[in-house]
């Protein structure tokens, strides 16, 4: 790798705006009992034992050193003018020990070395003594306030990794505070979303004494559920992939709008409200769960998939909810025979479930498209199940038991246990609309730079896009070109590559070089995923644009 002497400028763009300084303890006491120094409410409760607390000043009076805390500059507005605060990253445990000292609330006793102290308070001891621990010194570290908002995150994460480190969304609650992550926080207290929650292992109430498992990720759904349907765009029918980065862009857009229009969040809440009703009254109680489809059984999981909480919160927004009522017998009975037979239903809601968004959510919509035009073949096929498991629950092609409604299916008029059958089997002879999802081998059609384009298959579909790409870069800076290309998850070399495929020392076919001198290489997924990529290293390229595959 060539290190050139603009990279000590890109550092510079990206990294920590700090000041760092020494304040004797009596300084820093004052300031946080004048709150100008903050524990935030967002931030982790003191859990200090007596124990803990009583070394912790016995080290200050040894003069063992001790870590810097932390702080993050801010600014309040109070009575027309702006104030100067801080938050505290880190360093809450130390910070509220000196407090409780300095109170009266810690008692010293227990040392070993300074057993003199034993049972004083501070406010006990003489005068001398009291300069003496009030005088010494501690190292703070403010990161300033015009640091990248991004770094900042990222300070969060990095003087978080201790034995119970921040989640990324308790991290965002420190980010992000402010009335859109208050908005967040009330929807998560949702009566029915917290019913729906509560059947999850993770989200249950914490027996007493016991850790909380939850930590926020009741309203990172939520948050995963705005930006998702925020961000959908739907000319390219394309959402973002739920990275921590997209979440953190939403977030932080929201929370730097100077003032939230209450319409805006009234018009979210009630696309919460109308997904999380219409979720329980088709899926409960196995909503946001896969079906699966094994050797021996079938059965709903008991973990919460995300894959699933996407489509079945998204999908439901466009149709009344009395219709989505009406027909969710058949409903469910679909979304059952997608986990079981369709492979490209199963590959989004499984692997690499971040950047399959669309593709699962589309094939969904589809499927809810078919059943609400054409609903009677649906009812027909439920309808005749119903009375074929009635009258025996024996599979009429293995023999094997069927012990619930959910394990049977129908193929040529026969009650069949979901394991006999494959999806060749079912997909196609009940009519469940797979023709919208176009293979890899379909003829495509695409525009770049308003110039139309024929491909007899995706493969020379993306071939083409690449060619003139290279063409494109011929007269750009070529090097910075390639370092952005290979900034995209699906381009660069073959080590990086077998990550998103199956490893492998030779190239697999699904790489297509974008420039075989430096051993770079596209790599292609299914149909709509490849698309999503292809529009992305596009974008790239103002020479590229308007690029649209149809």
């Amino acid at each position: 790798m060539t290190v050139d002497y603009d990279f000590l400028n890109k550092i510079r763009q990206i990294q920590v705006v700090k000041n760092s300084m020494s304040r004797t303890i009596k300084d820093l006491l004052n300031e946080f009992q004048s709150t100008k120094i903050r524990i935030p409410d967002y931030q982790r409760s003191f859990v200090w034992d007596l124990d803990k607390q009583r070394r912790f000043i016995e080290s200050i009076f040894l003069q063992v050193p001790i870590p810097p805390i932390f702080l993050l500059e801010k600014y309040e507005e109070v009575e027309g003018e702006e104030r100067m605060i801080y938050e505290v990253i880190d360093g809450v445990q130390r910070l509220t020990t000196l407090a409780n000292f300095e109170s009266g609330k810690l008692k010293l006793s227990g040392l070993e070395r300074l057993q003199d102290l034993n049972q004083a308070k501070l406010s006990q001891l003489p005068l001398s003594i009291r300069d003496f621990f009030t005088t010494k010194q501690i190292d703070v570290i403010c990161i300033q306030s015009d640091t990248n908002p991004d770094v900042q995150f990222e300070v969060f994460c990095r003087l978080n990794q201790g034995s119970v480190s921040l989640n990324a969304q308790e991290l965002r609650n420190c980010m992000f505070h402010g009335e859109f992550n208050d908005f967040l926080l009330d929807c998560s207290r949702n009566i029915t979303y917290q019913e729906l929650l509560k059947t999850f292992p993770k989200f249950s109430k914490p027996l007493d004494g016991k850790p909380d498992k939850n930590r926020m990720q009741d309203a990172e759904l939520i948050l995963r559920f705005f930006t998702l349907h925020e961000y959908y765009n739907p000319e390219l029918n394309r959402y973002p992939e739920p990275r921590t980065a997209t979440l953190n862009a939403y977030m932080r857009e929201q929370t730097h709008k100077k003032e939230i229009d209450s319409s805006y969040l009234w018009a979210l809440q009630k696309k919460f409200e109308k997904a999380i009703l219409l979720v329980k009254d088709v899926f409960y109680p196995h909503h946001y769960r896969s079906f699966l489809k094994k050797s021996d059984k079938v059965y709903f999981t008991r973990a919460l998939n995300q894959s699933i909480f996407d489509i079945q919160m998204l999908s439901f927004l466009e149709y009344e909810s009395e219709i989505v009522h009406k027909h969710k017998e058949v409903i469910r009975e679909t979304f059952i025979d997608l986990c079981c037979y369709d492979d490209d239903f199963i590959s989004a809601i499984s692997r690499s479930t971040n950047t399959k968004v669309t593709e699962r959510v589309s094939i969904w919509r589809q499927q809810l498209v078919s059943i609400f035009e054409n609903p009677e073949p649906y009812y027909k096929k439920l309808g005749l199940k119903k009375k074929l498991f009635n009258e025996h629950k024996i599979c009429d092609r293995s023999g094997i038991a069927i012990t619930s409604l959910d394990d049977a299916d129908v193929y040529e008029e026969q009650i069949c246990h979901r394991i006999s059958l494959k999806g060749n089997d079912i997909l196609k002879p009940r009519e469940i609309s797979v023709s919208f999802r176009r293979s890899k081998n379909s003829k495509v059609s695409f525009f770049i730079a308003n110039q139309s384009y024929e491909a007899d298959n995706l493969k020379q579909c993306v071939e083409i896009v690449l060619d003139f790409i290279r063409e494109g870069m011929k007269s750009e800076d070529n090097e910075y070109d390639m370092q952005r290309i290979q900034s995209l998850a699906f381009c660069g070399g073959p080590s990086k590559l077998s990550e998103l495929n199956k490893p492998g020392g030779k190239v697999p076919n699904c790489f297509i070089p974008i420039n075989r001198d430096e051993n770079v290489y596209f790599s292609m997924g299914g149909f709509n995923e490849t698309v999503q990529r292809l529009t992305e290293i596009s974008d790239l390229f103002t020479f590229m644009q308007p690029f649209k595959i149809n």
